[in-house]
């Protein structure tokens, strides 16, 4: 079991560790080229590793609650970053069974998440940390699928497809980079650090990389001269 355990955390932390390398690439390469697709392709295989692992990690080790919130942030930029992917899948073909399916299986989860959250709430009230960051996030993976499984049915906006992909893909990785951030906050603050700047782990990466993305969102809008409905 240990050796198990050993491979396990290995390849999650390897797969994690390029996934973050790997991902930029997208970012700053030729759009729908070879080298942005291959790299785009990698990542999101490498997601997929992170969040398997992290669900074995999760069950096979003793319960521990930041283990337990950590797969759920790897959940969400699975399902961010497979989404966003499909989206590129879907210009043509539309929603397929699988799509159908993962969004329905992380509504699942989510609830779970959230519903965990609230019930640490009653346990504990407010002041409890992880009452309050299950219920955020279980919340927050909740809205994407939800919206997701609602939206199935209906014809999409012009260009829907492909701002769903880089704002999914970009999300995947705001919460990649987050969870990294904060794993390791212990060994990049000092001892004597005041309590708020760990807090800026959990919050700078969303903040400034929500900024980037609706900058983004902005600039092909103006581009393309669509309407800002088409998010």
């Amino acid at each position: 079991m240990k050796t198990l355990l050993t491979i396990l955390l290995i390849t999650h932390i390897a797969t994690g560790f390029t996934a973050l390398l790997v991902g930029l690439i997208p970012m700053f390469s030729h759009k729908g080229g070879k080298l942005h697709n291959r790299a785009g392709r990698i990542y999101v295989y490498c997601m997929i590793t992170v969040a398997i692992t992290a669900l074995l990690l999760c069950v096979l080790q003793p319960f521990k609650m930041m283990r337990l919130f950590l797969t759920g942030i790897a959940v969400l930029s699975f399902y961010l970053s497979m989404t966003g992917w499909r989206a590129t899948k879907q210009k043509k073909s539309g929603p397929t069974a699988f799509d159908r399916g993962l969004s329905y299986v992380t509504i699942l989860v989510s609830s779970a998440m959230a519903g965990f959250g609230v019930y640490l709430l009653m346990q504990n009230g407010m002041g409890s940390f992880f009452a309050v960051v299950f219920t955020f996030f279980g919340i927050l993976t909740g809205v994407f699928a939800v919206k997701d499984a609602r939206e199935f049915d209906k014809p999409s906006p012009k260009l829907h497809w492909f701002f769903q992909h880089f704002t999914r893909m970009g999300g995947s990785y705001i919460a990649t980079f987050t969870a990294a951030l904060v794993t390791n906050m212990a060994r990049i603050l000092p001892p004597d650090a005041p309590e708020w700047a760990s807090m800026i782990g959990w919050i700078a990466p969303s903040i400034i990389g929500g900024m980037l993305i609706g900058r983004t969102v902005r600039y092909y809008i103006a581009k393309f001269s669509l309407k800002p409905s088409v998010q």
